[in-house]
């Protein structure tokens, strides 16, 4: 496990792997932390870098996956559930991920959520000739999963420095006090839990401080 704070060195890496990579199937590439931590900010980062090499990417967000909120934030055993329950899996990788991994192109008219309104929408992927697939979300890590991506790069970030970025963005569109609420007794419960089930830090190829 390396760690690094350049995007420079974070995409010589991926590349670097990519030339290494031997099977058939897209080399596919996991960004994973905490929520709040900064994945999409550096996915997109990474992309720009690694595609200035010529490369084509994917780079492809979980959260549009979600289930609506009544079954993602349950109240009772409110950390189990959303560790269980956030994301609609099964499809995310069925319908999506692995198609995409094995054909290196998909055409996916979908469903998205709005986690803000908590509505449906007409969501479309669309993608040729992919050398590299970017996948980010929070619980990619998880045990059952890390055989499905080739490099995997955790993104180092406290709570509170999470909290804060979570605070100025508002993608949820929460008053301020509301958000807090979310935080402390859903989303930073369930990484904890992550933690100790998964131990997601300890299972990747790069950790990129973004502290």
């Amino acid at each position: 496990m390396h760690e690094l704070s350049s995007i420079t060195e974070l995409a010589d890496k991926v590349a670097e792997n990519h030339k290494l990579h031997s099977s058939s199937k897209v080399f596919t590439v996991a960004i994973s932390g905490i929520d709040a931590s900064g994945k999409g900010h550096i996915g997109k980062l990474l992309q720009k870098k690694i595609e200035c090499n010529g490369l084509n990417v994917a780079n492809i967000n979980i959260d549009p996956w979600q289930h609506q909120r009544a079954m993602r934030l349950q109240k009772e055993n409110a950390a189990q559930n959303v560790y269980n329950n956030i994301f609609r899996w099964n499809d995310f990788f069925e319908q999506l991920i692995f198609p995409l991994q094995k054909n290196k192109s998909i055409y996916l008219e979908t469903l998205g959520i709005h986690t803000h309104s908590d509505e449906y929408y007409h969501l479309i992927y669309d993608f040729k000739n992919i050398d590299i697939l970017l996948i980010e979300g929070i619980f990619l890590f998880k045990k059952k999963y890390l055989s499905y991506y080739d490099y995997k790069i955790w993104i180092e970030c406290s709570f509170e420095k999470g909290l804060q970025r979570a605070m100025r963005r508002n993608a949820e569109k929460l008053d301020e006090e509301s958000l807090i609420h979310d935080y402390h007794t859903f989303y930073y419960p369930a990484q904890l839990l992550h933690f100790e089930k998964d131990n997601p830090r300890e299972s990747v190829n790069i950790v990129f401080d973004n502290n």
